[in-house]
């Protein structure tokens, strides 16, 4: 201990950061009192502290290879008994700045408590790629064609560059345009919320997010891109998007305008975006966004739906044409502040939404019921909203203790005026004699407003210091609660076929307002150092929902409490080796719809009615995850996960035969019990050689029990699901090659057993919901590689899949296969003219709809401009031989989908393009995928 001149216990505590303020871990810092020495090292997030200190002068020195070292004096005040320091920043040493070629050889892959970091430098990067093309080079995760990430089965919902919020904060918007030259790592972070880094508190089920931590002086530049087209098929339009980034301050602009014939008529668009944000002062930020834009499409397609039923299989032809217009408005304002002690954080946002949709279609159906169906569909609707929420923090003087509130509100409004015509034809299933012709010609018109109010309140006591000086345990007492208006107003007219009089269905119109209130208590004890965090808790769930008909003048109350254990741990075992396990419980009321006993017949043949006594669903769930690396690049990940649901609100569906012994379906809402899932996750990574080959194996499997209601019968449709996939790659300075086979069955009795949910479903019975369900069996495999010389880049690929639906010996729709062939290129002459080309071959078997199999064809002739190439002229022509399809299918619960969109693929467009990616000072390019 060092010699006291003063006999008070003090603390001494601070965070080591680089330039960007991400923080360093692993730093050594050393505490020199006179021959009296300390050292340690800073935790995962930087952070160093040090307590029971009896000195009133010392210094503190920072030491690391590759970076400036830094010391300082420093002396305590009389009555001070915490020192909590600024942010130590460190600089790249200048020695290291000369420095071309790195001798140590970098660890791929780390596992900290919430935080997997990739060190760049461990995989290949050449000119051109972007940070998506780098992302796919990582064990654990999955990028999809439109920039989609996932960790395992959770999707990367937050991004940050250097720890800070980055323009829209979206992943899918930027991985594509970043250059992977200007990244030294990749962090994916456990995020818990900012709320929760202020406080040490985190409890509750994480998101993934992506932390991009640039190399020095990258932290600044300015990318996007300005292109104009025009060509065939009436097509004319320019983009501009520009970024401008230093740093805190970050400001953007784009605007895009499209018009052209897609087929089917018309498709226009118009769409422009303003964002800032900017530091407000030393410990605060601010920024705003505000987007607009109208979108007009003309469409036309077809689908072929087929659905198992005990009863038979049910059959559905749908050919649709019609437009879609719509507008939007958004506007949102942001406001953080933190500092040791405070915090604070404010968001608002705006939104006005227009649509006019009109379409008109022809179903036939086969099968259990033969009939056909003309509709024409009319919807005008509006919807504004606004919404906010504010969070507040504050640490007592000794940093032990921490007040925290939260707030929220939302308000929300919509108005449809919806027209429907249907014209239903009824046959004979056997002779296909039309037995009855009827015009049903109604009105629907909806409004809802709705406004709801959340707070919050949490109390954190720090309790006694542990040994660690820099762990700290609380002991945290929390109170949520909210509140919720809504008031539903639905009228149905039917105009009568001879006179065009109309009258009001009572029947099939309704009046209702509904209050909620929801409330939660809870109690945990939270522990966090550098090797454990611990979060350790008890909560208990109220809701009410009150609901008043003002037709009927009935009130229905819908009361429940649950209480449930909590916790949340993650363990360092060892280095590199972190185990976690995580339970939460959590609570679903049942929608105002749901709890309606009212008739909603806007689709006749399925006729859908409330439940004013349905319970609140409650459900657990538990993950366990355990990572290791090895310096060496290789790395294991494995994580299980189980869920069951108490009284999950399901479909009880009914088929009664009408008058003309057709069928129609009544669709009621009940609890059950039944359902749960299991599953496990796992993947493993050994690079061979480093950056040059090297092996991985990924695999799923799970089970799953879907209990359901039929005909008021309760059964279950157990799943059992599998996925394997193998990888190899190898890497060379000029040639790549990937490669990957997998092998899946699915039991899809996990899926939404309600069409709507894709977005797509005809007026008519649609998908019926039955306790049968289909059996996938998938195989799939590809060979990629890529060459990529001075003037030649040539890229090759070949994909087969192959999938078996294997659920009733009846089954109609075929078993589909996939082939597809690629070779592509581009070959540079006289220093700036190009030449590129792209050939596919597709050989599709099996759809419900006709599929020949295509080959497509594009080429393009072109001209680059500027020192640095950014500015570029083409000719170009995609589908030459006009043969693209637009095919594609859909298998989800008891049902398969296969559907194509009428779309020219066949267009020649001449194109102007200047591309801005300039980083510190130095251009990088992005190549486009």
């Amino acid at each position: 201990m060092f010699v006291s001149s003063a006999q008070t216990n003090r603390r001494i505590s601070g965070r080591i950061t680089d330039t960007t303020d991400v923080g360093l871990p692993g730093i050594k810092v050393i505490l020199v009192a006179g021959k009296d020495t300390l050292s340690l090292l800073t935790d995962d997030n930087g952070n160093f502290r040090y307590s029971n200190i009896s000195i009133t002068q010392f210094s503190l020195q920072v030491i690391d290879a590759g970076l400036e070292n830094f010391k300082s004096n420093y002396t305590f005040s009389e009555k001070e008994k915490h020192m909590r320091l600024d942010a130590i920043r460190l600089k790249i040493s200048a020695q290291m700045l000369k420095e071309v070629v790195v001798r140590a050889k970098p660890v791929p892959i780390r596992f900290m408590q919430d935080t997997v970091e990739y060190d760049v430098r461990a995989f290949r990067v050449q000119d051109g790629d972007n940070v998506a093309d780098l992302l796919k080079q990582f064990p654990g995760m999955e990028v999809n064609e439109g920039y989609d990430v996932k960790v395992g089965d959770q999707p990367m919902t937050k991004l940050r560059v250097n720890g800070k919020d980055f323009f829209t904060n979206n992943v899918k918007d930027f991985i594509a345009r970043l250059p992977a030259g200007i990244v030294s790592k990749i962090q994916v972070i456990d995020d818990f919320g900012d709320l929760a880094n202020f406080t040490g508190i985190k409890a509750g089920e994480p998101v993934k997010m992506l932390n991009i931590v640039t190399k020095p002086g990258r932290n600044k530049g300015a990318f996007g891109n300005i292109s104009g087209s025009g060509g065939t098929n009436d097509m004319i339009g320019g983009n501009a998007q520009v970024n401008l980034w230093n740093d805190s301050r970050q400001s953007s602009a784009n605007i895009n305008v499209n018009t052209a014939n897609n087929g089917a008529g018309r498709s226009q668009q118009l769409n422009i975006g303003l964002n800032h944000r900017d530091k407000l002062g030393p410990n605060s930020t601010g920024g705003f966004g505000y987007n607009t834009g109208q979108n007009n499409a003309a469409f036309n397609r077809e689908q072929v739906t087929e659905s198992l039923n005990p009863q038979g299989n049910f059959i559905t032809k749908n050919k649709s044409d019609g437009y879609n217009k719509g507008s939007n408005n958004t506007i949102r304002l942001n406001l953080n502040h933190s500092n040791d002690k405070f915090f604070l954080q404010l968001g608002i946002n705006g939104g006005y939404n227009k649509s006019n949709n009109q379409s008109t279609s022809l179903i036939r159906q086969y099968g259990i019921i033969r009939q056909d169906l003309n509709n024409d569909n009319s919807l005008v609707s509006t919807s504004p909203s606004v919404n906010g929420n504010l969070s507040l923090s504050k640490k007592s003087k000794n940093l032990k203790d921490v007040l925290s509130a939260t707030a929220s509100f939302s308000l929300n409004s919509s108005s449809n005026g919806q027209h429907i015509k249907t014209n239903t034809l009824y046959y004979n299933k056997d002779t296909e004699a039309l037995l009855k012709d009827s015009l049903l010609n109604r009105d629907v018109n909806s409004k809802l407003n709705d406004q709801q109010l959340g707070f919050g309140l949490n109390y954190s006591v720090g309790l006694k210091k542990p040994k660690d000086t820099l762990a700290r345990q609380s002991l945290n007492f929390g109170y949520n609660g909210s509140i919720g208006s809504s008031k539903n107003d639905v009228t149905t007219v039917v105009f009568d076929n001879v006179s065009n009089k109309t009258s009001v269905i009572d029947s099939l119109s309704t009046s209702f307002n509904t209050v909620s209130f929801n409330q939660s208590l809870a109690m945990n004890y939270n522990y966090n150092s550098r090797k454990a965090r611990y979060n350790l808790g008890f909560n208990v769930n109220a809701n009410m929902i009150n609901n008043h008909d003002l037709k009927l003048k009935q009130t229905n109350v819908n009361n429940a409490i649950n209480y449930s254990p909590s916790f949340n741990l993650s363990r360092t075992l060892a280095l590199g080796k972190i185990l976690s396990v995580n339970y939460q419980g959590s609570t679903r009321s049942p929608t105002i719809n749901q709890l309606q006993p009212v008739k909603n017949a806007q689709s006749l043949q399925n006729i859908v009615v409330g439940n004013p006594d349905l319970k609140v669903a409650f459900s657990h769930s538990l993950g366990v995850n355990f990572n290791y690396a090895h310096k060496s690049g290789r790395s294991l990940q494995v994580g299980a996960n189980a869920s069951v649901t108490q009284n999950e609100i399901v479909d009880d569906v009914i088929l009664l035969p009408d008058t003309l012994n057709s069928l129609k379906q009544i669709t009621r809402y009940e609890n059950i019990n039944g359902n749960y899932q299991v599953s496990s996750n796992y993947q493993v990574h050994v690079p061979i050689k480093q950056n040059k080959y090297s092996l991985s194996y990924m695999g799923r499997l799970g089970f799953s029990n879907r209990a359901i209601l039929f005909n008021h019968n309760k059964t279950s449709g157990k799943g059992f699901n599998l996925y394997q996939q193998v990888a190899g790659n190898l890497t060379f300075k000029k040639v790549t090659v990937n490669t990957q086979f997998s092998y899946s069955i699915t039991n899809n009795n996990s899926s939404g057993s309600r069409l709507g949910s894709f977005g797509y479903q005809p007026i008519g019975i649609g998908q019926i919901s039955a306790p049968t369900f289909f059996r996938t069996t998938s195989i799939a495999a590809s060979v990629q590689s890529n060459l990529r010389l001075e003037k030649l880049r040539l890229n090759a690929s070949i994909m087969y899949s192959t999938s078996h639906n294997d659920a009733a010996a009846e089954l109609v729709v075929q078993n589909n296969s996939d082939l597809s062939m690629n070779l592509g290129g581009q070959v540079t002459v006289l220093k700036t003219y190009f030449a590129d080309f792209g050939v596919t071959k597709r050989v599709n078997y099996g759809y419900a709809l006709a599929t020949p199999s295509p080959l497509l064809i594009n080429m393009g002739l072109g001209k680059t401009f500027m020192k640095d190439k950014a500015l570029n002229v083409s000719i170009r022509g995609n589908d030459l031989l006009g043969q693209g399809n637009n095919i594609s299918r859909m298998v989800s619960g008891n049902t398969i989908i296969d559907s194509r969109n009428v779309q020219p693929t066949r267009v020649f467009s001449i194109n102007v393009g200047y591309n801005l990616s300039q980083f510190g000072g130095k251009n990088f390019r992005v190549d486009a995928d």
